[in-house]
């Protein structure tokens, strides 16, 4: 059995006044209004340094509501919209404001009221991914960009792709019995079924980041945050499978009697718990690893992960798979301490 390390986690002095006079918190709140505009500033104009800055505009916003709570910070984050509507145009900071603004109040409120760390990155994951839509759906109404013309894009890169595999002579190997009109119109329809589950992975990953640098920041100025888990006991529950497993009855369906929607449910469903399920099997292996005091296994991991990924990835898919169902973990545990 091993155990984990742990750091000093005695919560720093909060950097701001418990109890703010009227003044102070106009002053305060000012001051994040600011620095939000500054970051938001920063991702529209700054080509560099955008994507950080994206990630970073939010947290002002989300220290206004933990610390002076909803209604303050709703008001602080519509008045950042309006002070960037003003260098940007109303409709990008509309755009912005879509984007990460939900999360960064969802993040503060979550923070404020103490909610578990698991749950805070499922909603900022949802608000994000609905962000994402309503973004598109504005893109729509006001620049006129449609599904055709998404379709339309998506057509002309996959068009560029084949012709650039052509041209390397690498596209032969894998058309088989198909023309290169057949394949090219194939690999189109397999992009833009994948788009949902993409929405979705793409929002996962914004939460993600966002989470951790709001977190991150929130500890440094000394407001108390509770923590993930540690990476060794990352599992998905039991009970998260059931989309899993409607995703797999979808696609025995539509094997028999086949229906488009029903295949579209199934591969987008699978192809978000594909990473979810790898990443909780490289989590066990981890703590496998820690479990048998046999550090240099994680070494051997990352090799393979790196020389080897596509007979690794599916191994790793199945282990989180194996351990989400059964937690192995707990019961070599059990079995560790009867013997």
């Amino acid at each position: 059995m091993f155990e984990e390390m742990k750091k000093d986690e005695t919560p720093r002095r909060p950097l701001f006044a418990a109890e703010p006079t009227p003044a102070r918190k106009v002053a305060e709140g000012a001051m994040l209004v600011a620095s939000a505009v500054i970051f938001g500033l920063s991702a529209s104009y700054l080509p560099f340094v955008w994507l950080i800055a994206l990630f970073l505009w939010p947290v002002p916003l989300a220290l206004l509501v933990r610390r002076f709570g909803p209604g303050f910070g709703l008001a602080g984050i519509l008045l950042t919209a309006i002070i960037l509507s003003l260098f940007i145009g109303p409709v990008g900071a509309f755009s912005m404001l879509i984007n990460m603004g939900g999360v960064g109040f969802w993040y503060g409120y979550a923070a404020r009221r103490g909610i578990k760390p698991w749950l805070v990155i499922v909603v900022g994951v949802l608000i994000s991914a609905a962000g994402m839509v309503a973004l598109l759906a504005l893109s729509s109404a006001v620049a006129g960009f449609g599904l055709a013309d998404f379709s339309t894009q998506v057509h002309e890169f996959v068009q560029f792709y084949v012709d650039t595999m052509q041209k390397n002579g690498k596209l032969a190997p894998v058309l088989g019995d198909l023309t290169v009109a057949e394949y090219t119109e194939r690999l189109e329809a397999y992009v833009l079924s994948f788009m949902p589950a993409s929405l979705i992975f793409v929002s996962m990953l914004e939460g993600g980041i966002s989470y951790a640098l709001n977190t991150y920041i929130f500890r440094r100025l000394g407001y108390a945050v509770e923590k993930l888990p540690p990476f060794t006991e990352w599992r998905l529950p039991w009970y998260t499978l059931w989309g899993l497993i409607i995703a797999l009855v979808c696609y025995l369906i539509n094997r028999q009697a086949p229906m488009e929607v029903l295949q579209l449910i199934a591969t987008n469903v699978l192809y978000i718990y594909q990473p979810l399920l790898m990443l909780a099997g490289l989590s066990f292996f981890y703590w496998q690893a820690f479990f048998w005091n046999m550090r240099w296994m994680i070494f051997m991991m990352l090799i393979l992960i790196v020389f080897a990924f596509q007979l690794v990835g599916p191994a790793l898919i199945m282990v989180g798979l194996v351990d989400s169902l059964f937690d192995v973990r707990q019961v070599m545990r059990k079995y560790n301490k009867q013997n």
